[in-house]
This record gives structure tokens, C-alpha cells and sequence, in this order.
């Protein structure tokens, strides 16, 4: 069963194949009414089928493009088709420049520009103006009075000053209207596309500042903020602690590296529960399977019984292919306005993690 209209339009990514199926069926639609109008009018009967044609003619286009996949080859010959056969021969059926139908030749050209790209859309508009102009020349030449002047034949009808009026405004409110349509879908991929590209650089930006595997901030991240920070050494009760998952190694080589994700992971999970405090300030991995938190606490006590429920959290991990392991970390915890600098700090914080370690591991160990 075929694919619906409908269908087949969403499922096109790119805008100039949107707009060709929008530009196909408009001109479809457009025969078709004329067809209509000189059915009631009583026009010739080859001009009707001349129209009928054309339309059985695009939906074949239309089948060919998006069916065969000749997109390429239907695009370039329908800009060919309406601007050199069914535009023109509308315009000298229905009274040439006497007529709205010049504005239609404008709208050809449009189809052209937006749905031709590159040299071939160039070339198209030098054709397809120059047969226009053509086309026009002819018309002024072969209606009535001037015909008659130039003793050409007559192959233009002539209009009533009424039937010119209502014709161009006709044209005027068909051909705005389709314009209007295509600025309006114009404008709706653009805001689409603006959204899409907004989301993207938002991702790249998180993508930048995030830890892929534990989803909090990277080490790129946690030295900018720290570096950005004017209060880091000045505030009374701001904490930076380290944290070491306790023989991480051993953990990698006795039950994999997979396994050892999927510790860093949840521990990432624990340490950005944590950031929901708004006493935290910034949970980072540091590096490897060593962790950074930045927080504020009243008191000493209070700073380490943080850490405490941390290192309690990570206690409680099980892991369902291996859940008898038992995980702990070691911290080191400093106290941030009792250093200079940036380095001092870091490097204070480490030396406290390695004696926490050298005592035995599952420790805190505080430098105040």
C-alpha cells in the first residue's frame, strides 16, 4: 500500500524537497481550477485536455521523484515545464499581457529559485526570463489593436476593462496566497532548523563541561569554576573535598573493566544527588576514580559528616553481576579560605587523600 501525501512530506529532510512537493501540488491545483474556469467559460476543449495533461503530467513527476527517487532530474524538468509550457500557454490563452497571467510568469520564476540551487538555478532563470520576456513581446504584438496595426492575425483575445481588473486581482490573491505559503513553510523550517541548532549547541556545550561516564562535571570544567570563583578564599565555610574509590585497581582487575564503569557511574550518581543540596556547589571527577566535591558547611563536624554519608552511599552500591563487593573511599578534606592559591589548595586536599590511604583507607582525613 502507497505512502500518503502527508506521509511522504514529513518524511523529507530537506527543505527544497518540501518546497517541490508544495511547488508540484500548487501547480497541480492551479490547472486544475484553470481547467475548471474554461470548462464554464466555454474555452476550447484541447485547452481543458492541454490542462488535465498537465496535471496527470506532475503527479507523474511527483511519483518519479519520490518513488523512483529521480528527485534531481523531476525538480529540473517541472521548472522547464510550467515556466516554458504551462505558464506560457496559459498567458496566451488568457489574454497575455492584458491579464493577471504576467503575474504567474513571477511566480515561475520563484519555483525556479526555490527549487533549483547552484549553477543550474542560474541557468534556469536566464532561460526562463528571457522566454518570458519573449512570450510577452509576442502577446503585445499579436492582440487585437496592435496586431491590427502591424496587419498581424489577432491571437490574443481582447478583454473588457472589468474582465482586466478582476483577472489581475484574481491572480494578485492566488498567486499571494501561494506565496504566502511557501514564506510561512520558509519560515517554519527556520524556526525548526534555529531550535534544532539551538539544542545542539546546548548539547555540545554540556558534552564540554560534563564527565561522560559519571555525569557530572569534567576536570575542564571544575578548574574553571574554581578559577572563576572570587569567594573561593574568602568565604568562611567553603570546603573542597577529595575523594578516592579505595582499591580502584584491584576492583578493575579482579571483576573487569566494565564492572569498574559501572562502579564510577553510580558513584557519579551519588556525588550528583549531592548537587541538588544548594550547599553544593560543584561535584567534578577529577580523574580516574578520584572525585571532587565543593561545598559549604557551618562547622568542621557538619563538613565531615557530609563526606561521611557519601562514603555511606558508595558502601551501599551493589552491583547485580558481583553484589557481595564491598566499595569505600578515602577523602580529603580542606577548609578553602586557609590557602592562597588555586595550586596550594588542590595540592593540600591530595596530600590529606594520601594520608587518609597511608592510614589504612576508608578514612577522612581534614588539614584543619
Amino acid at each position: 500500500m502507497g505512502k500518503s501525501l502527508k506521509e511522504v512530506y514529513k518524511e523529507q529532510k530537506s527543505l527544497r524537497d518540501k518546497i517541490f512537493i508544495f511547488s508540484l501540488f500548487g501547480s497541480i491545483a492551479m490547472v486544475l481550477i484553470c481547467a475548471v474556469n474554461m470548462i464554464v467559460s466555454g474555452n476550447s476543449l484541447w485547452t481543458v485536455i492541454f490542462n488535465v495533461g498537465s496535471a496527470l503530467l506532475l503527479l507523474m513527476l511527483f511519483k518519479l521523484a519520490f518513488a523512483k527517487g529521480k528527485k534531481r532530474f523531476a525538480r529540473t524538468f517541472f521548472v522547464y515545464f510550467i515556466n516554458m509550457a504551462v505558464m506560457t500557454y496559459l498567458f496566451y490563452i488568457n489574454g497575455g499581457v492584458n491579464s493577471g497571467m504576467s503575474i504567474y510568469l513571477m511566480a515561475g520564476l520563484l519555483i525556479i529559485v526555490l527549487s533549483e540551487h547552484g549553477v543550474k538555478r542560474y541557468i534556469a532563470l536566464v532561460l526562463c526570463s528571457v522566454f518570458h520576456v519573449v512570450s510577452i513581446i509576442i502577446s503585445y504584438n499579436y492582440m487585437s489593436e496592435q496586431a491590427e496595426e502591424n496587419n498581424n492575425p489577432v491571437l490574443i483575445p481582447d478583454m473588457d476593462s472589468f474582465s482586466e481588473v478582476l483577472d489581475t486581482a484574481v491572480s494578485l490573491i492566488i498567486v499571494g496566497v501561494c506565496m504566502a505559503s511557501v514564506l510561512i513553510l520558509l519560515f517554519n523550517a527556520y524556526d525548526k532548523e534555529k531550535k534544532a541548532n539551538e539544542e545542539l549547541m546546548n548539547k555540545l556545550a554540556d558534552m564540554a563541561i560534563t564527565d561522560e561516564l559519571t555525569g557530572i562535571s569534567n576536570r575542564r570544567n571544575l578548574f574553571n569554576y574554581l578559577e572563576m570563583d572570587d569567594e573561593l578564599f574568602t568565604t568562611e565555610n567553603k570546603y573542597i573535598a577529595m575523594i578516592d574509590i579505595d582499591q580502584f585497581k584491584k576492583v578493575n582487575d579482579d571483576y573487569g573493566h566494565l564492572f569498574g564503569d559501572e562502579v564510577l557511574r553510580r558513584f557519579g550518581g551519588v556525588l550528583l544527588a549531592q548537587t541538588q543540596d544548594p550547599e553544593v556547589e560543584l561535584a567534578a571527577r577529577y580523574g580516574g576514580q578520584e572525585f571532587l566535591i565543593l561545598f559549604n558547611a557551618d562547622s568542621r563536624e557538619k563538613a565531615i559528616d557530609r563526606i561521611n554519608k557519601i562514603k555511606q552511599q558508595l558502601k551501599m552500591i551493589r552491583i547485580e553481576k558481583y553484589p557481595s563487593v564491598n566499595l569505600t573511599a578515602s577523602a580529603g578534606l580542606v577548609l578553602c579560605k586557609n590557602h592562597n592559591n588555586l595550586t596550594m589548595l588542590l595540592k593540600n586536599a591530595d596530600d590529606c587523600l594520601f594520608e587518609a590511604k597511608k592510614a589504612g583507607r576508608d578514612k577522612i582525613i581534614s588539614s584543619f
